[in-house]
């Protein structure tokens, strides 16, 4: 009886490890099955070094995919995003193609130093929408600068000119009307572009702004605000920061600058002559209306 009951004993308790097994492997399986998958996000990882001012192609480049707090500046998340924009900065191989890298980013954060070669110098001017090529100019692009500046047209007074003394120093005077005679010349050339305070060259990411977590067309998305100028930041010398400074004397000043866009391979210098209304005149056969001619006859007569 004893026996038994002993084997009855040993039955009952292998049972209840038996049990309390099966109910370890069943909350560890749920556990498992509870567990959330891992997030991954997809960026674009440089196959290859990219220097400076090369094109950025879909073959230099292959997606990856990385933590999301790996995940560095303005993530492209795909080899077509990439169409051979120029590289803003070196990129080696191995790290990630940020938007940043194509002057693409909607980061503020901008390091210019970190953008400028040994030597280069940051310079800032402003534009409007004419002369900023209507805002389409974008960080990696190469411009050239015009200026437009007004002078006053001088002549040697009577007096100066009938002095017999030829050690005299000689003396001008204003002609009337032509106070503000304008000059135009291409003052600098093939000059990168580091950064611009905004742009019309790439499109507003759409945002989610009913918070559903989801963008689609019932979020309504907000107005871009009204540019009547942009700042351009371009890499230049001591000489050039010297000449942008004398030909936008007024920090307010619109209109005296203006930007031209060149194409990525372009670096040749032109000679250019630079304008004035007589070269209008001579060079480009600009027509000066009768009355004009008959006045300066006039006044050149004794």
């Amino acid at each position: 009886m004893k026996r038994s009951n002993r084997l009855v004993i040993l039955v009952g308790v292998l049972l209840a490890v038996l049990a309390f097994v099966a109910i370890v492997i069943l909350l560890n399986q749920r556990e498992v099955a509870d567990a959330p998958e891992e997030v991954l996000e997809t960026v674009l990882v440089a196959t290859q070094d990219i220097a400076r001012g090369d094109a950025v192609t879909p073959d230099l480049v292959e997606e990856r995919q990385v933590d999301p707090e790996a995940v560095q500046g303005t993530a492209l998340r795909s080899a077509s995003q990439v169409a051979g924009q120029a590289a803003v900065f070196p990129i080696p191989a191995g790290s990630q193609v940020t938007g940043e890298a194509l002057g693409l980013g909607n980061n503020l954060a901008v390091n210019l130093p970190a953008l400028l070669e040994p030597g280069e110098k940051a310079i800032a001017f402003q534009v409007d929408r004419v002369t900023g090529v209507d805002f389409l100019i974008k960080a990696g692009d190469t411009i050239d600068v015009v200026t437009s500046q007004s002078i006053n047209v001088l002549q040697e007074t009577a007096d100066s000119a009938a002095n017999a003394d030829e050690n005299a120093p000689p003396r001008f005077e204003a002609i009337p009307g032509l106070e503000a005679a304008r000059s135009v010349k291409a003052i600098l050339q093939d000059k990168r572009v580091l950064y611009v305070s905004a742009t019309r060259a790439q499109e507003q990411e759409p945002i989610d702004t009913n918070g559903d977590g989801i963008v689609d067309e019932t979020d309504v998305q907000p107005e871009q605000a009204v540019l009547d100028s942009v700042i351009i930041v371009i890499a230049g010398t001591a000489q050039d920061a010297e000449v942008i400074k004398f030909a936008q004397n007024d920090l307010g000043e619109v209109g005296s600058l203006t930007a031209i866009v060149r194409h990525a391979d372009d670096d040749a210098i032109e000679e250019t002559l630079g304008i004035t209304i007589d070269q209008l005149v001579t060079e480009y056969g600009l027509r000066i209306p009768s009355i004009v001619e008959q006045l300066n006859e006039e006044g050149a007569t004794p």
